[in-house]
């Protein structure tokens, strides 16, 4: 984070200046009482399990540089004779994204990048990331900073000479799209796909998409926006509205689209295809759907100008994320899959058929966890899913954990499915199955599940 003045940073968060001196110079900013250093700015964010309001004795203790706070009646104690600057504003957390919006105008040479969707979007990123990083000094927000605290707190890392930045967009509420993209102003914008993601708020798809085009509608006036030609509803926006759209697909029809894919080998390939030019791609994780990642992020970088070559050598090099679609062979020679990150109806889906187009010759072994916040129709969601595996012909064994994955069970007839009651009775039931030669475990289940326990604890057996 570059320094700028205290009074830059009242007339940003539209603040109440109580006590210091203007013209001190703010170099970071902390919303973790735990970690506050000496001379940070504490902005006392109020959470769902906690109050920032309740810690602000601590990080005068730890000489933090100022306090943003918003709660009435707070008592500051005795600094004395360390007094720190005090700030109050009518919302703390609307404050952390009014400075961050107005630090991301102060960068100007950044070009800016919003990535969201219901599957890919992380992934997306990190091709992006990766391909960018290969032509100048990018950034982007790390793990889950995604939403209204973690995107203010990574923009607020961006510097002068940040050429590239990109950021992964989450939601969970209504609107908070927009706020996102309001603060960042992004030149760029992605919207991977619309799936059945968050339906405990959207309520259905359409309402998913109408919440996820706010990154396209906030996009600056000479930025671009990035289309999947692919998607049902994505590839039904009006083009016209924006002034430049770049689309992508698997199949052709598409500015940025591939030909020839090959999934079964050890590194999926593909040749990318890019406004009448070809060059071949080798993927470092598997599945099909990860290929649409790297189409996505090659239009992304394409719209920036990088050649074929450039785009090449950042897909082939990327990192894949943790818990997605990570990939190892234990000593037994039995390969596991570690999806677990998040799940909902069409990630599983996809997940499911990119395993089993990538591992043809293989017993496939399907782990999987409760879909969560699917909202009233989560038992429907869960019996489709059982249907779905049951018409799948490389499918063996289908373990289950969850209250609602027993909808999944009674679905399927043609498999052997097992419910689990716990993570330990779920870890026995692997553990029974052996490690048989060509054998596939696939774990997938929302976050909450835990299946990465699992996951670790049966890969120690078997290795």
């Amino acid at each position: 984070m570059e320094s700028f003045y205290l009074k830059d940073l009242i007339k940003a968060v539209n603040g109440k200046f109580l006590l210091g001196d203007p013209s001190l110079l703010v170099k970071s900013v902390s919303i973790d009482s735990r970690t506050v250093k000496k001379g940070q700015f504490y902005f006392a964010i109020k959470g769902k399990n906690y109050d920032g309001h309740d810690f602000i004795k601590e990080c005068i203790e730890r000489e933090a540089g100022g306090i943003v706070y918003s709660r009435e009646n707070i008592d500051l104690a005795n600094p004395f004779p360390r007094f720190p600057s005090i700030i109050k504003v009518d919302d703390t957390l609307m404050a952390l994204g009014e400075l961050a919006k107005a630090y991301v105008k102060r960068c100007e040479k950044t070009k800016v990048v919003g990535i969201t969707g219901s599957n890919g979007k992380t992934t997306t990123k990190e091709i992006l990331t990766s391909i960018l990083s290969k032509k100048g000094k990018t950034i982007s927000n790390k793990g889950n900073f995604n939403n209204r605290i973690g995107l203010p707190l990574s923009a607020l890392t961006l510097q002068m000479d940040t050429d590239y930045a990109v950021f992964e967009m989450g939601t969970s509420l209504n609107g908070e799209i927009k706020i996102l993209t309001d603060i960042i102003s992004p030149d760029a914008a992605v919207v991977t796909n619309i799936g059945y993601s968050h339906l405990e708020t959207f309520g259905s798809p359409m309402g998913v998409f109408k919440e996820k085009r706010a990154l396209f509608d906030g996009v600056s006036a000479d930025g671009f926006i990035v289309l999947n030609a692919d998607d049902e509803i994505l590839k039904s926006v009006p083009q016209k509205t924006y002034s430049r759209v770049i689309t992508f697909g698997l199949y052709g029809g598409a500015d940025v689209y591939a030909r020839n894919i090959t999934l079964w080998s050890e590194k999926p390939k593909f040749e990318l295809y890019i406004n009448g030019k070809s060059i071949d791609i080798e993927m470092p994780v598997q599945g099909k759907f990860n290929m649409v990642n790297a189409l996505a992020a090659a239009a992304v970088a394409d719209g920036f100008g990088f050649s074929p070559e450039e785009i090449k050598a950042g897909i082939e090099s990327f990192v894949p994320p943790s818990m997605r679609m990570e990939t190892v062979k234990t000593k037994s020679g039995v390969i596991l899959i570690n999806d677990a990150y998040n799940a909902n109806p069409s990630s599983v889906k996809e997940a499911i058929q990119g395993v089993c187009e990538s591992y043809p010759d293989s017993h496939i072994n399907l782990v999987l966890g409760d879909m969560l916040e699917l909202g009233e129709k989560a038992a429907d969601y869960h019996s489709e899913l059982g249907v779905f595996i049951d018409g799948l012909r490389k499918i063996e064994n289908v373990y289950l954990l969850g209250k609602l994955s027993a909808n999944t069970k009674n679905s399927i007839s043609k498999k052997n499915a097992y419910l689990a009651n716990d993570s330990e009775d779920l870890l026995e039931l692997l553990s029974k199955n052996g490690s048989a030669h060509k054998t596939v475990y696939f774990f997938k289940g929302s976050r909450g599940m835990k299946l990465e326990e699992v996951y670790d604890a049966f890969r120690k057996i078997l290795d």
